[in-house]
C-alpha cells in the first residue's frame, strides 16, 4: 500500500435520510476499517492530499453533506444531530458497520453525535479544531456577526501572501489567503454553518456526554485558531478518556490547508500505529 492506492477514487451517489449524498470513495481496501471523513465548513467535493493521506492506508469515503452544494441548509434539517442522523443511515446505505469515523470543525460536531449515539458504529475517531464544545472560559464565536476580516483572522494562523501550488505546472505561485479559493469556500460555508446553528453555538448537552465515548481518538488542533479554539481541544482531550492531542504551531481552523504535510503526516501515523515527533507540533 502507498501513495498510488490513496490517490485513485471514484465517485458515487446513494438515497440516505431523504436525500441524494454524493461521495467520494479511493484508498487501499485492507484490514483497517474503512474511514469516512466529514468535511468543515468549506464543503467537500474534491479528493484532497488529507484524502490520499487516509487513502494510502485505508479504504477511504469523502462525502458532501447535503446543504453544502447549494450553499444552504436543506428543508427536513434544522441541527447538528439532525446531519448525525444523516450520516448513520449514510452508513447505512453504503454498508458500513463500523468506520474510523473523522471530521473537520462542524463535521467534528456531527462526528462526534454519531459517536455519541452510536458508539457501536465507531471504532476511533479523528477529530481536527472541532466546533460546537461548551466551554465557559472560552466561548464560541458569533459567526453570524463576523464580516469577513474578522472571519479570515480567526481561521487562518496567517494572513497575507503564502506560496500556494501553481494549479498548471510545476512550482508555486505567490497568492493572497484573503482573497485565495480558500477563504472563499470557507466565507460560504460560514453562511450556511451560522444558520444552522443560530444562537446554539455549543452544545452542552453533548459536551456531557464525551466521557462515555471509549473509542480511541486522535485530535489534531490548530493553536492559532479563533473559530474552535485550543481551550475547547483541550477540554476535549479531557472529556475523552482514550484520546491524545496535537497542537500544530503557526496554524489556525485549517491545518489540512495551512499545514498540509504535518497533518497529512499526522493521520497517517495514528492510522498505521506510528509516534513520531513532527516539528512545530505538541503532542499532549
Amino acid at each position: 500500500m502507498g501513495a498510488a492506492d490513496g490517490s485513485i477514487f471514484t465517485r458515487h451517489t446513494v438515497s440516505a435520510g431523504g436525500f441524494d449524498v454524493s461521495y467520494l470513495k479511493g484508498g487501499a481496501d485492507g484490514e483497517l476499517d474503512p474511514v469516512f471523513y466529514l468535511h468543515g465548513m468549506g464543503g467537500a467535493g474534491k479528493w484532497e492530499a488529507f484524502h490520499m493521506a487516509l487513502g494510502t492506508t485505508a479504504l477511504t469515503y469523502a462525502p458532501q453533506l447535503p446543504g453544502w452544494r447549494e450553499g444552504q441548509v436543506p428543508e427536513g434539517i434544522s441541527s447538528v444531530e439532525d446531519y448525525a442522523r444523516v450520516v448513520v443511515d449514510l452508513l447505512d446505505a453504503i454498508e458500513l458497520d463500523r468506520v474510523t469515523l473523522a471530521g473537520h470543525s462542524i463535521g467534528g460536531w456531527i462526528a462526534l453525535q454519531v459517536a455519541v449515539q452510536h458508539p457501536e458504529r465507531v471504532s476511533s475517531l479523528i477529530l481536527s479544531d472541532v466546533m460546537g464544545l461548551d466551554v465557559a472560559s472560552a466561548p464560541a464565536p458569533d459567526l453570524e456577526a463576523m464580516d469577513e476580516d474578522a472571519f479570515a483572522t480567526a481561521v487562518f494562523g496567517k494572513l497575507g501572501m503564502i506560496a500556494t501550488a501553481q494549479a498548471y505546472g510545476f512550482g508555486a505561485e505567490w497568492e493572497n489567503v484573503r482573497k485565495g479559493p480558500e477563504f472563499e469556500r470557507q466565507w460560504k460555508g460560514r453562511s450556511l454553518v451560522a444558520d444552522l446553528i443560530k444562537d446554539r453555538p455549543t452544545d452542552p448537552e453533548l459536551t456531557s456526554r464525551l466521557p462515555g465515548i471509549t473509542a480511541g481518538a486522535l485530535l489534531v488542533w490548530g493553536r492559532l485558531d479563533g473559530i474552535a479554539p485550543l481551550a475547547h481541544g483541550e477540554a476535549l482531550r479531557a472529556a475523552l478518556p482514550n484520546s491524545r492531542m496535537d497542537v500544530i504551531d503557526h496554524c489556525g481552523h485549517l491545518p489540512m490547508a495551512e499545514k498540509p504535510e504535518t497533518f497529512n503526516r499526522l493521520l497517517r501515523d495514528f492510522l498505521v500505529g506510528v509516534e513520531e515527533d513532527i516539528p512545530d507540533v505538541a503532542r499532549v
